[in-house]
């Protein structure tokens, strides 16, 4: 009976170990440095997330979080269009769940104030990441000019390098992004061309991996939750939000506001016509950077933008 009795809570123990499932380890969102994404920071530290939940995880530069989603290191990441259809390219399941911002004059094509206008870079020297969203925004600067890519002599820095091999003198020009324009200001830059002359052409979005919008959707939730509140504290408090994002980009307060008036982000009404409905705007802008990518041999095919756009989160959370 006693060796019965211990069989008995034995099994019982199992049992109520086969029911209690594992905790849910945090969503892990990857970034980089960048203005108009840094209210999902502010929402971290206005306690938005719930404890455990929702990880960021910072890269200094794009390689860097697209190898990282691509090795599951990752599970969602703030994106231009241009790099969510590299890694659809390459067989990454992503779906784009929210338009964080669209950058209205905080891309920037900076210049030694010796080159006066875009058409003095033929020949020069102009450096920029590796990376699809520079070429993109080369070519726009230089068809206006009716230059191309290879009338100027592209060198390749990450972001964290540009304002030295620019203060070296070993390059003329830089195509780069918030904060690193205004830093290039600061050393002696004028801008060129930048993406308010573009409007609507380069989007950040918030890319999750289509496994993790089916089993963990209540974080994915959570996410979309914290950005709308932080939009919203911002918006009503913005010198207060600007004292508590600034540092993390090395920027004074004011700096950060200006930087940020290069960035609009879209309303939840707004993010409806973007990603929901029958005719989503956002399908317009990929066709329209997708045929430029194609044009420029970035890939080979454009994707099937619909495809690309999951809306579901959006609606639970902002119906």
């Amino acid at each position: 009976m006693q060796r019965h009795g211990r069989t008995r809570l034995a099994l019982l123990a199992l049992a109520l170990a086969a029911c209690s499932s594992a905790p849910q380890p945090p969503l892990v969102v990857g970034t980089v440095p960048w203005v108009g994404t840094e209210p999902l920071f502010l929402a971290r530290e206005l306690g938005l997330y719930p404890a455990g939940q929702i990880h960021l995880a910072e890269y200094m530069n794009t390689p860097q979080r697209l190898q990282a989603f691509r090795n599951g290191v990752i599970d969602a990441v703030t994106l231009t269009l241009d790099d969510v259809m590299i890694l659809d390219h390459f067989g990454q399941e992503v779906r784009v769940v929210l338009v964080l911002d669209a950058s209205h004059g905080a891309d920037c094509l900076m210049a030694r104030r010796e080159v006066k206008s875009l058409a003095d870079l033929k020949g020069l020297r102009v450096a920029s990441e590796d990376m699809t969203l520079p070429t993109y925004m080369l070519h726009r600067a230089l068809e206006e000019v009716k230059l191309r890519g290879e009338d100027v002599q592209r060198v390749f820095h990450n972001p964290e390098e540009q304002e030295t091999v620019f203060q070296r003198g070993t390059v003329d020009a830089v195509v780069s992004y918030e904060p690193y324009c205004t830093r290039l200001e600061a050393a002696g830059a004028h801008r060129l061309f930048d993406s308010a002359r573009i409007p609507g052409e380069i989007i950040d979005v918030l890319v999750v991996r289509e496994s993790h919008l089916r089993t963990r959707p209540e974080q994915v939730d959570m996410l979309l939750r914290g950005w709308f509140a932080a939009l919203a504290r911002f918006q009503a408090a913005p010198s207060e939000s600007a004292r508590r994002m600034a540092p993390r980009l090395g920027l004074e307060a004011p700096w950060f506001l200006e930087s940020m008036a290069g960035v609009r982000h879209p309303s939840a009404r707004e993010q409806h016509a973007l990603l929901a409905g029958e005719e989503p705007r956002l399908v317009e802008t990929i066709d329209r950077v997708g045929a430029v990518m194609v044009q420029q041999q970035l890939l080979p095919t454009a994707p099937s933008a619909r495809r690309l756009l999951d809306s579901g989160p959006l609606l639970r959370v902002a119906p």
